[in-house]
């Protein structure tokens, strides 16, 4: 049998008709599932778009958040220097002593370049808490647009809420963390130099080949007691070796580390070393309404041999001088409670007891040795390991406690002796201790050329050395939401920002060797306190270039003059902070750390010490409605 071929041969009309039907059913399927297909992408790209519409208005939300963060901060920075939350508790101030809402923005559009991305409004709440306040912020992100802001044929918007709590917080600063810290450039021109603690700088540190000794010493988040038992919290491991052994802390810079090959100590080690660090910020004492408030709340008093020679605030009483000159002896030492603020210049010497602090509107002026009369049994800790430390601050923690604070310069020595003047003069002017106010946008003199030191590159401090003092101004906006202090007017200088290195407000030159003298004479009608009857004729019959013991916490934004040269070793037992240090000492000088100083606010100290905001902390963040 062989294959029949079909060519040709016509179907019949029933075959016809079978496949006619064959193919209006297939048409009808293919249809359904090209119908049920295009439903399905259409639901798809529907919840697609609202999901990712929500997306949007989720990101517009926090963005929100974060606006209202940068708006408080911005009030902060505006008030700082008078108290640091006084402009923040403008914005929420009810006139009755009270806070209300407050809603810094109504549907204020978010943008990218020209484009607007979606709209966000804010309220927040705000209440007081112990050294700070905290804030809850609600923000709703609205994409396209708010409801009211609609336009044409939106009719469908995408809304999400975010909540987040803020904390607004001040401690003391930082910068007590070290034995020697410098708001310039940092020297250790010297093998003789012992720091027993850390050494810091915001700008360079230099050692140039000298073989000074950094011990080192950590530090910690806070401290905790346990009856009169220290419990040091948060040991800091800086140097990253994964070890709490005590042997962290060193130098620190926020420009670089130079010179410190022979070095000695823990700092010597290149994993304590630390350049190019985040700049810590100086208090800003230049005005001093906050610790007034302070000492007038703490009962803060001066006492020498029974009388009191100052109550919380001396200057503010009608018969009361400006400066304060204050003698101790160790049958009549100067005993100070609590924190005290002289208006005027403070001049203290010989021997001090208690715990306390003394803010200054003027000078300090430290002619002679100054010592306590109950000091700690040791000047350091055994070792620097937390168990070391923790039982030295528990046997001392009432031992004596001084801090001296000035707004203006501290003054050592004999300022009227040739040589001293002849030294600090020749070192306030040099150029790497530059202290003229057109030091840029970050401060530091001599970081013009930025950190690559190659000239017209982007990291340059173009504000340097141009011969204008360059700040933030306050403006009509600032006086409507009430950021403007009294004393202040719109156009004036923002404390603090810009090249406003002291944070006063005003331009200062370079410093001399005449802005270190007392400018009243030394007589009864000028100052108060327990000044000799016939007063002071002659400054050097007081004062002495030859001193070997300073006891205390010693600060200030300007100078730290001093001219020593005894015959035996000096010591300086607690801290040294400054913007401008000009030290000239011979044989050798010993920098010990005060431990009692550790712990932040809730330290031996923390009460005494002065303070700066701390970054704002995000206490919670959440999505509240979607």
């Amino acid at each position: 049998m062989r294959l029949q071929h079909r060519e040709g041969i016509q179907p019949s009309s029933a075959e016809k008709g079978n496949v006619l039907v064959g193919t209006l059913v297939a048409t009808i399927l293919v249809g359904g599932l090209v119908f049920s297909s295009t439903m399905l992408a259409r639901s798809e790209v529907k919840d697609s778009k609202l999901a990712l519409d929500r997306t949007k208005a989720l990101t517009i939300a926090e963005a929100g958040v974060e606006q209202a963060i940068h708006h408080f901060r911005s009030a902060i920075k505006k008030t700082a220097f008078k108290d640091p939350f006084l402009g923040v508790k403008a914005l929420f101030d009810d006139g009755l002593g009270g806070y209300k809402a407050y809603a810094p923005y109504d549907a204020e559009a978010l943008m990218d370049g020209s484009n607007k991305v979606g709209e966000f409004s804010v309220t927040a709440t705000a209440a007081d808490r112990d050294g700070g306040l905290d804030i809850t912020i609600s923000s709703t992100g609205f994409f396209p647009a708010a409801p009211k802001n609609l336009v044409g044929q939106e009719s469908r918007i995408s809304q999400v809420t975010v909540q987040a709590v803020i904390r607004l917080d001040t401690q003391p600063s930082k910068v007590f963390d070290y034995s020697y810290f410098i708001n310039n450039w940092g020297w250790f021109y010297g093998s003789t130099i012992y720091c027993n603690g850390n050494a810091a700088s915001n700008g360079q540190f230099d050692v140039a080949g000298y073989s000074p000794t950094v011990t080192g010493q950590p530090t910690y988040e806070g401290i905790a007691w346990s009856g009169s038992n220290a419990d040091l919290q948060g040991y800091r491991d800086d140097n990253g070796d994964g070890l709490q052994d005590g042997k962290d802390g060193g130098v620190f810079s926020g420009w670089d580390i130079v010179g410190v090959q022979n070095l000695q100590g823990e700092g010597g080690k290149a994993k304590n070393q630390h350049d190019f660090q985040e700049k810590i910020e100086m208090p800003n004492l230049s005005d001093l309404t906050q610790y007034e408030e302070k000492a007038k709340s703490s009962g803060g008093s001066i006492t020498i041999g029974g009388t009191v020679v100052s109550n919380a605030v001396y200057g503010d009483e009608a018969g009361e001088k400006q400066h304060l000159y204050l003698h101790g002896t160790s049958a009549k030492p100067i005993e100070i409670k609590g924190t005290v603020v002289v208006r005027g210049d403070v001049l203290i010497t010989g021997v001090i007891k208690g715990q306390g602090a003394i803010y200054s509107g003027g000078n300090v002026f430290i002619p002679n040795n100054l010592s306590y009369a109950n000091p700690p049994s040791t000047k350091r800790p055994a070792d620097g390991t937390e168990s070391a430390t923790e039982s030295w601050i528990s046997a001392n923690k009432d031992k004596d406690f001084v801090g001296l604070f000035a707004k203006e310069n501290i003054v050592l020595g004999d300022y009227t002796n040739s040589y001293w003047q002849s030294y600090v003069g020749n070192w306030l002017g040099d150029p790497m201790n530059s202290s003229k106010e057109d030091a840029g946008e970050d401060q530091i003199p001599n970081t013009k050329n930025g950190r690559d030191a190659l000239p017209g590159t982007a990291d340059d401090d173009v504000l340097e050395g141009d011969g204008i003092w360059t700040t933030e101004k306050y403006t009509a906006a600032d006086q409507a939401l009430g950021l403007i202090p009294p004393g202040k007017n719109v156009g004036d200088p923002i404390p603090g920002t810009g090249e406003d290195i002291d944070g006063d407000g005003v331009y200062d030159p370079t410093l001399t060797v005449a802005d270190l003298k007392v400018k009243d004479p030394l007589t009864k009608s000028n100052w108060g306190g327990n000044i000799p009857a016939a007063g002071v004729p002659n400054y050097s019959s007081i004062a002495s270039i030859q001193m070997t013991n300073l006891d205390g916490v010693f600060y200030t934004n300007h100078a730290f003059a001093w001219l020593t040269v005894p015959g035996s070793p000096i010591n300086v037992n607690g801290s040294i902070v400054s913007r401008n240090e000009s030290i000239i000492y011979g044989g050798s000088i010993h920098m010990n750390y005060d431990a009692r100083v550790l712990g932040g606010k809730d330290g031996v100290a923390g009460d005494l010490l002065p303070v700066t905001p701390q970054r704002i902390q995000i206490l919670s963040w959440q999505i509240i409605e979607l």
